[in-house]
């Protein structure tokens, strides 16, 4: 157990301490008991929420006494459906480092939670929403991850010698996708320092034996200044990464500077080949930066020593089958020069503006039974929480899509006959 000031904490994390599906609950139940909490606080991704809902009941169920705060991405965009379908008395919104200290502290000094900034609570029947609260403006101020909270790395990567390791040296995009949570949650962009983010670097070198990174960032290449003295920094390191990037934050010159630093993959969001779609999906692209000059960014990339995977989207509201053929066809082109393809159908994330907007046009379709095709739930997944997934069907957004013009058997015919000829099995690691 760790202190951080007066607070005394564990953390355990169930996904590793519990890898075999029968009685999840149950034994998740039983190994936070065995902490004696006076809190428990739980991350909740919409891949969690099934899970989530699940065990707060039960554990509620078993100490009502102990105070459950819940926070992440869904926690935050469905947060009064989640305090309705299970027992958690506060919800954390949007980035929760001020805001969990914050809010820990006024519960062990007894104080009034109206007190702390950007959280929903209960009041009896009610449910109270705090104004919100500033997002972090130094996040050069953060600590590090805490690995050493965690069981070793190599329990994670059993087969690895060197290790890959995640970095976000931003926060948010520029950019309002509609079919997108990240700027609901974040709002904006904001960067480390590139000296800070180099520091992790070092840090984990000194630790372990690092063999990759993959960068986080919705747009890791938007801002050039930045992006050019981070690329500098990080030759000396020699350490290969991955990145994800916009077509328009992309030019011959950035891709030049992004090879020599050592990346050696990019991530690319078409969303589609259709402007018209791209427009009503918010996306924002550039007008110089058509699919010609698409094929353009990608030729160079791959002829710079750099791997690209493109991923592209149908089943978007309105769209056509002639649109929607349009995009299959293009990531074919794609893929015939070297670039590794995704095509997934739209998935709608409760929560997102795309939701609001066209939550008239969603349709409940069982998207592994009908296409043998998922986004959120995994058929690992599928099969630990097969019954939990039934139970909060409204929660799984693979029992949902859009039924756009093309209709949904079209759709579904379209992706199944796409699937093997755009995507490899290798694509997704």
């Amino acid at each position: 157990m760790r202190k951080h000031e007066c607070h005394p904490f564990s953390l355990i994390d169930l996904n590793v301490t519990i890898n075999e599906p029968q009685n999840i609950i149950k034994r998740a139940v039983s190994q936070v008991e065995s902490t004696k909490p006076d809190v428990v606080a739980i991350i909740c991704w919409i891949v969690q929420v099934p899970f989530v809902l699940e065990f707060v009941n039960e554990y509620k169920k078993r100490h009502p006494e102990v105070t459950i705060i819940l926070g992440g991405i869904q926690a935050s965009a469905s947060f009064a459906a989640i305090m309705q379908m299970c027992r958690a008395d506060i919800i954390v919104h949007s980035e929760g480092e001020e805001t969990f200290i914050d809010l820990i502290t006024t519960i062990s000094n007894g104080r009034d939670l109206k007190q702390v900034s950007g959280i929903s609570f209960r009041q009896g029947v009610n449910i109270v929403t705090t104004k919100a609260r500033k997002l972090i403006a130094d996040l050069d101020g953060l600590p590090f991850p805490a690995y050493d909270l965690l069981p070793p790395i190599d329990v994670y990567q059993p087969l690895n010698k060197r290790f890959v390791f995640s970095i976000v040296a931003s926060r948010g995009c520029s950019h309002h996708c509609q079919f997108c949570s990240g700027h609901a949650f974040w709002r904006y962009q904001r960067w480390r320092s590139p000296e800070n983010v180099i520091e992790e670097i070092s840090w984990l070198k000194s630790w372990t034996e690092v063999g990759f990174i993959r960068f986080e960032d919705d747009d890791f290449a938007i801002n050039k200044v930045w992006l050019s003295k981070l690329l500098t920094l990080i030759e000396g390191h020699l350490v290969p990464f991955s990145c994800l990037a916009r077509f328009d934050s992309l030019d011959e010159a950035v891709i030049k500077l992004l090879a020599r630093a050592g990346c050696s993959e990019v991530y690319h969001g078409l969303e589609s080949a259709s402007p018209r779609l791209l427009k009503l999906l918010q996306k924002d692209v550039s007008a110089d930066v058509d699919l010609t000059r698409i094929k353009e960014i990608l030729n160079f990339e791959v002829a710079s020593g750099i791997a690209p995977t493109v991923s592209a989207m149908i089943g978007i509201p309105t769209e056509t089958e002639q649109e929607m053929q349009s995009t299959v066809e293009f990531l074919a082109e794609l893929r015939a020069i070297g670039v590794k393809t995704q095509l997934w159908i739209l998935t709608p994330y409760p929560g997102t503006d795309i939701v609001k907007r066209f939550g008239h046009m969603i349709g409940e379709i069982d998207r592994w039974k009908e296409f043998n095709q998922f986004d959120v739930f995994s058929e690992v997944a599928r099969d630990a929480y097969s019954s939990l997934l039934k139970k909060y069907k409204s929660m799984v957004p693979d029992h949902w899509m859009f039924i756009n013009e093309a209709g949904v058997e079209t759709t579904g015919l379209a992706y199944a006959k796409s699937k093997g000829r755009l995507m490899g099995v290798l694509d997704f690691v």
